[in-house]
C-alpha cells in the first residue's frame, strides 16, 4: 500500500536526556507514590517509584545525571553510541548535562564521530519540540531514517541491528517491540529468568506463526522526520503508556476524513475478530490494547500515511529503561555484582566500554563531583529520594557504601551472566 526508498543504514542520532517537570516537588511525588501504590495493590511485578522532575527542585532530578557505580547514567547511552556505526550525534539536555557532555568527551574518544549539543528549552519541553531541536542541527536528505533514543538505557550497545536493518530502505517508521516472549522465553518456567520486571499492557496475535506475544512500547524509534508527521508521533507518543493509543489514534483519524475512511475496514477487522482469536491463546486476560501484528501495521501505515514496520527483537536491555528507582537499582546491583568478582574491572565485563566508562570515573568525575550539587554527597542524595517516596529501604549505608539486598538475587546474577555473554559477542 505504501512504500519507501530510502539509504540503507542510519548514521545519524538524536540523543535525549530531557524529559518534562511537574508543576511542583510536592506533585512529583504524589504522582509517583501514587503509582506506585496502584501497582502495588494490583499486585503487579514491576511497581515503579518514578523519578520526576519538578519545576521548584533546588537540584534538577533527572535521571539521566543519576550515578550508576559511580558513572552518569547518560555516559552509559553516550558510550553505546560510541560504540555503533553512527558517524552524527545530537545530544539534547539541561545545563548540567552539557557539562557532564564536555567533561565526558575530555576523557573518551569520539571515535571520529561528530558530537553536537543542543540545549533544551525549559518552556517546551515536549517530544516534538525536542526532536525540532535535534532536526535543526543534522543536515538530512528526504531519503534518510535517523535514530531518535531517550538516554536512559545504559546497557543497550547492541545497536546495529537497528542501525543497519534491512527494513530501513522500505519504511520510514519503524517500531522495536518489546516482546516478553522473545527477550525471557523461559519466564513461565523460571521465574527469576526474567530478569527486567516490566508490565506489559499491550498484545499482538501474529497469525502466521501463530503467537500470542506480551508488548511494551518501544524506547528507539528510526524515523524519516521529513516523511513521518511529528504532531500524530508525539499524540501517540504521549497516549502510549495508558492504554488509550487506539483511542489516540482513532481521534487523530477524525481529523483526516480520508484516511479515517481508509481506516474503517482496520477498524472493523479489529473489533470482530480480535477478542475472539485471543480466546484462543488465553480464555481471560486483561491488557489495554492489542490487535493482530498484520492488522496493527495496515493501520498504523495508513494513519501516518507512510510506509511503516513494526518488529519484535530478543535484546532486554532494549526495555531496560530507568524511568524509576527500582530501575536505578537494578543497575546499581548489577555492576555491584560484577565487582565482587572481578574488582573495579567488573563493569568491563558487562560494557563494551566498561574501561573507557571507568577511565573517565577516574579522570572525570572528581572535577564534576565538585561542579554539580547531585554528586556532592551521591549516596545520601538518592536515600534521601527513597525516603521522601515511602521505600522501605535505603540502599546505601552512612558511609556511602551500597548496601542493597538486591544485589545478591537470582535475577541479578542472571542478569550479570546475560550480560557479560552479551558484551563478549560485541566485542567480538
Amino acid at each position: 500500500m505504501f512504500s519507501a526508498q530510502n539509504k540503507p543504514f542510519i548514521d545519524k542520532c538524536i540523543l535525549s536526556f530531557s524529559h518534562n517537570k511537574a508543576a511542583s516537588r510536592l506533585a512529583a511525588n504524589r504522582m509517583s507514590i501514587d503509582k506506585a501504590q496502584r501497582e502495588i495493590a494490583a499486585g503487579k511485578k514491576g511497581v515503579s517509584h518514578l523519578i520526576l522532575r519538578a519545576q521548584d527542585d533546588e537540584i534538577d532530578q533527572l535521571k539521566f545525571l543519576f550515578l550508576i557505580h559511580g558513572i552518569p547514567l547518560m555516559c552509559y547511552a553516550l558510550a553505546n553510541l560510541l560504540q555503533s556505526s553512527l558517524k552524527e550525534i545530537v545530544v539534547i539536555g539541561s545545563p548540567e548535562v552539557e557539562k557532564v557532555l564536555n567533561r565526558f568527551l575530555e576523557v573518551v574518544p569520539t571515535r571520529d564521530k561528530k558530537i553536537i549539543f543542543a540545549h533544551e528549552e525549559p518552556g517546551n519541553l515536549s517530544l516534538i519540540n525536542t526532536m525540532n531541536l535535534g532536526r535543526r542541527k543534522l543536515t538530512l536528505d528526504p531519503n534518510e531514517l535517523i535514530l531518535f533514543q531517550p538516554g536512559d538505557l545504559p546497557f543497550m550497545y547492541d545497536l546495529e541491528k537497528v542501525l543497519r536493518d534491512k527494513d530501513i530502505e522500505h519504511a520510514n517508521l519503524i517500531l522495536w517491540l518489546n516482546s516478553k516472549q522473545k527477550m525471557f522465553p523461559r519466564h513461565q518456567e523460571d521465574p527469576d529468568s526474567e530478569f527486567v520486571q516490566r508490565n506489559y499492557h499491550y498484545r499482538a496475535i501474529y497469525e502466521d506463526i501463530n503467537e500470542l506475544h506480551d508488548i511494551k512500547e518501544p524506547n528507539v524509534y528510526p524515523i524519516n522526520l521529513t516523511e513521518v508527521n511529528p504532531d500524530i508521533i508525539n499524540h501517540l507518543h504521549s497516549s502510549r503508556k495508558d492504554g488509550k493509543i487506539l483511542r489516540a489514534g482513532v481521534k487523530q483519524a477524525l481529523g483526516l476524513p480520508i484516511r479515517f475512511l481508509k481506516l474503517l475496514p482496520v477498524m472493523a477487522n479489529h473489533y470482530l475478530r480480535f477478542g475472539t482469536d485471543l480466546k484462543r491463546f488465553r480464555k481471560k486476560d486483561q491488557y489495554q490494547f492489542g490487535m493482530h501484528a498484520k492488522n496493527f501495521q495496515k493501520g498504523a501505515s495508513i494513519l501516518l500515511n507512510t510506509a511503516f514496520k513494526a518488529k519484535l527483537h530478543g535484546d532486554p536491555a532494549f526495555v531496560s529503561d530507568v524511568d524509576a528507582l527500582e530501575d536505578w537499582e537494578d543497575f546499581e546491583s548489577l555492576t555491584h555484582y560484577a565487582r565482587q568478582f572481578h574488582g573495579e574491572k567488573g563493569l568491563t565485563r558487562i560494557h563494551p566500554l566498561g574501561g573507557e566508562l571507568l577511565r573517565f570515573k577516574d579522570l572525570g568525575m572528581p572535577k564534576l563531583q565538585r561542579e554539580l550539587p547531585m554528586y556532592h554527597d551521591f549516596p545520601a542524595y538518592i536515600n534521601r529520594i527513597h525516603q521522601v517516596l515511602q521505600m522501605k529501604h535505603m540502599p546505601f549505608d552512612s558511609q556511602g557504601n551500597y548496601i542493597s539486598q538486591n544485589s545478591n538475587h537470582s535475577r541479578t546474577e542472571i542478569a550479570y551472566r546475560w550480560y557479560q555473554r552479551k558484551c563478549e559477542e560485541v566485542k567480538f
